[in-house]
């Protein structure tokens, strides 16, 4: 698989300088379970708000975040052309609750169009029509099982030690940690093709099928996307009975010049928060929660930012190539 990164700033094991930890006043889901989630920047791996950020839980749709990224790997690594048309499977089409573009088996979109419905809506049928497509140059008898493996091969060289995918799309059950998610997010936002489609309001899409050629218009599920006002541009928003009202939202800042205090030297910080938040009650909830940890994370960083920490390699872990 194509490695974008050398170098990534993570979470792992040095979740130990957060500064908030659980309260005994959090808000709770239905089923009595205090909500994750973790908030960080992304290029120091900085802490900054954590809580049950290692709890296994089900994740609903933020699954296909993990199948957008395997297949965008697959995309550079094999030069696929984006505009390529893949045929949707029989199987694309059995949770028909998450077929967002009411697809049928024979019908045919393309890749570009396909990511456009997986990242911005809870699509399950254009995530596993990505995935057989995929994972076909991996096995011809099986690809949907070949590509899942790529996707916890993925989790395996994240660091992503509590989550262990069970399928290509977020209808299929996954438990994983706000931990793990943000790994994944992480290494996510280093590709800008990624980006270019989390940060639409909206799009438009043509299926082809026998009876014709139709387009169909719809509007991203990630409502801080719209809001904009914190430079939001990804990633992935999902929501089901079992996982509750879940989040992984991007936000990024200028890249600002400022002493270094461990060289004395100016260097350049590039500024993006991450947030993951699951588990929460409602979808208002969950917007609210991560624009207010956007808002107060921006104004902690600034504080932390031009300390001499900001250049200590042992909070940096090093993923294999």
């Amino acid at each position: 698989m194509n490695k974008a990164l050398t170098y990534l700033c993570a979470l792992g094991a040095a979740a130990c300088s957060l500064l908030t930890s659980c309260s005994s006043d959090a808000i709770l889901t239905p089923d009595k379970t205090p909500p994750s989630y973790v908030a960080l920047e992304v290029h120091s791996g900085r802490v900054l708000y954590s809580m049950n950020s290692n709890v296994k839980r089900p994740i609903s749709m933020l699954t296909n975040l993990a199948t957008a990224v395997v297949v965008l790997d697959w995309v550079k690594s094999h030069k696929v052309d984006l505009n390529r048309l893949i045929t949707v499977p029989a199987a694309a089409t059995v949770w028909q609750r998450t077929n967002q573009l009411s697809l049928r088996p024979g019908d045919s979109i393309s890749v570009r169009d396909a990511l456009y419905t997986t990242l911005m809506r809870d699509d399950s049928t254009c995530a596993t029509t990505l995935a057989y497509a995929c994972g076909s140059s991996l096995s011809s008898t099986d690809p949907e099982l070949a590509f899942v493996a790529q996707m916890n091969n993925l989790a395996r060289s994240l660091g992503m030690t509590s989550t262990v995918f069970k399928g290509s799309n977020g209808a299929v059950i996954t438990q994983s940690s706000a931990r793990d998610l943000a790994l994944l997010g992480m290494y996510a936002v280093n590709d800008t093709s990624l980006l270019s489609i989390t940060s639409q309001e909206g799009c438009i899409v043509t299926i082809h099928s026998p009876m014709g050629t139709r387009r169909q218009p719809f509007r991203n599920n990630n409502q801080l996307v719209s809001r904009n006002s914190a430079h939001v541009d990804g990633l992935k928003v999902g929501q089901s009975r079992s996982a509750g009202n879940c989040l992984i939202a991007t936000s990024h800042r200028a890249s600002v010049k400022r002493v270094n205090p461990a060289t004395g030297k100016n260097a350049t910080f590039a500024q993006r928060l991450l947030v993951v938040i699951l588990g929460m009650p409602s979808s208002r909830a969950r917007y609210d929660m991560a624009a207010n940890f956007l808002r107060n994370g921006w104004n902690a960083w600034d504080r932390w930012l031009p300390t001499n920490d900001y250049m200590d390699r042992s909070k940096f872990i090093i993923l294999p190539n």
